[in-house]
């Protein structure tokens, strides 16, 4: 198979993926219990009132009509109105998105640049002092809490040592070109205004890394250890090669492209779990407006948000999947 037809496929197979998504939490959000036409008016409104918002909302209609013209909706970027906030969703989400998306992507960079040389010295020094540490380390990040590791990292770098802010994503830069701070400061040329926004990422990013970190670190050790006992493995010994280059130039490569898909999914669950971390650094990203808008019971909001976590989710493991065809050919083919 070759690599276009291969990438077409992959792309075909989102489609399907996204349809069932879009009509289980649309179904799920108009089911669960309680009147979000009353929950945005208040106990004070009138039936009639309510009863009016329902009409407005499209509420009154069969379920399959709603579904229909939000769908419909979502093609015009349409997300549908906001009982909460009073703006249209796709407004809303342009506003918090780039937040997130931020943070997940630091802490996944966080993530993969320490957990992959950790694993790395774990499997060349299998059993040693260095593999022990690094089994400790990624005991403790699969097993601490994220919000106890973020109030702790509050507590050391901002309340003790008072070097890291606490709280926010610092002052935003005078220009909004991405919404992502780091890179809207270094366009417009403004490094304190990049620094600040560093600062403020540092503890959060730290917080949300660290499940990630130590599962790449396990993965990357263990395939490693499995790679080094290959027959190419050994053959490239027999031949004299030096350890670092069969380590680097063969076995790395192999090992990493086994991770690759660890990562991808790591990088979905994280962009929308990343709630809790939000939550204790006050971090306005599309998580946080998530959680607040299923506790209002804003429909649209909640459906909105959905919707987009999942196609970051499938576009994100639709890159991963092309990344092993790329580098392992035997993918393609199997596929």
């Amino acid at each position: 198979m070759s690599f276009g037809t291969y990438l077409l496929r992959r792309l075909l197979h989102i489609i399907p993926a996204l349809v069932g998504l879009s009509i289980l939490i649309f179904v799920l959000s108009r089911v669960i219990p309680g009147d979000p036409a009353r929950l945005a008016l208040g106990p004070d409104a009138t039936a009639e009132q309510v009863e009016q918002l329902r009409r407005e909302m499209g509420l009154d209609r069969p379920l399959v009509a709603q579904y229909v013209r939000y769908v419909g909706g979502l093609f015009r970027g349409d997300f549908g109105f906001s009982l909460r906030t009073r703006r249209n969703v796709a407004q809303d989400i342009r506003e918090f998105l780039p937040a997130t998306v931020e943070l997940t992507t630091v802490a996944m960079i966080i993530a993969v640049g320490v957990g992959m040389p950790l694993g790395v010295l774990a499997a060349v020094h299998k059993d040693r002092t260095a593999d022990h540490i690094s089994r400790l380390l990624a005991l403790g990040g699969v097993a601490l809490p994220r919000f106890w590791v973020a109030i702790l990292l509050q507590l050391l770098f901002a309340y003790y040592l008072g070097i890291l802010p606490t709280i926010g994503r610092g002052p935003a830069p005078p220009v909004r070109i991405t919404g992502l701070f780091l890179v809207d400061s270094l366009l417009a040329l403004n490094l304190p205004a990049f620094l600040a926004a560093l600062k403020h990422l540092i503890l959060p990013a730290v917080a949300l890394s660290l499940g990630s970190l130590a599962q790449i670190a396990r993965l990357v050790r263990a395939n490693m250890i499995e790679e080094m006992r290959r027959d190419y493995a050994l053959a490239a010994r027999s031949y004299g090669l030096p350890e670092r280059v069969i380590i680097f130039k063969y076995v790395l490569k192999n090992a990493f492209s086994s991770a690759l898909t660890v990562i991808g999914l790591s990088y979905g669950f994280l962009l929308g779990n990343a709630f809790l971390v939000e939550t204790v650094f006050a971090w306005p990203g599309l998580a946080f407006y998530g959680v607040d808008s299923l506790l209002f019971k804003d429909l649209n909001a909640v459906v909105g948000v959905t919707i987009v976590v999942g196609v970051a989710f499938a576009l994100v493991n639709l890159l991963v999947d092309v990344a092993y065809g790329y580098l392992d050919p035997r993918i393609r083919y199997e596929s």
